[in-house]
């Protein structure tokens, strides 16, 4: 039976690398991780160490927040406000994602 988190986690791990237009063998040369240990995290098989969490994140692009609760920091600041509060879970990740996407623009 598989860990519900894992496989939470693999999907958002999955669709980020995705998202940059990145394959597994691309994300392991810029992070210095092995393909077999991005198959098994995007696949929910195995938990990632911290410093490989964070690698990944750094090479993608997105925040640890968000790869492992599926929310951003940023997000969870704006959240106090109105509006945001009432968005589905759903709608919360895909302004998370604009986010994310409209702040990596300006990065360097």
């Amino acid at each position: 039976m598989k860990n519900e988190t894992l496989t939470n986690i693999g999907k958002r791990l999955t669709a980020a690398r995705k998202a940059k237009g990145y394959t597994q063998e691309q994300v392991a040369n810029l992070t210095g991780l092995s393909t077999k240990m991005l198959s098994a995290a995007e696949n929910g098989h195995k938990a990632m160490r911290p410093e490989n969490i964070i690698k990944i994140c750094e090479c993608l692009s997105v925040s640890t927040d968000y790869l492992l609760c599926g929310e951003s920091a940023k997000l969870s600041v704006l959240a106090e406000y109105g509006e945001i509060q009432r968005l589905s879970p759903k709608q919360k990740e895909a302004l998370s994602k604009i986010i994310e996407d409209f702040l990596s623009a300006f990065e360097k």
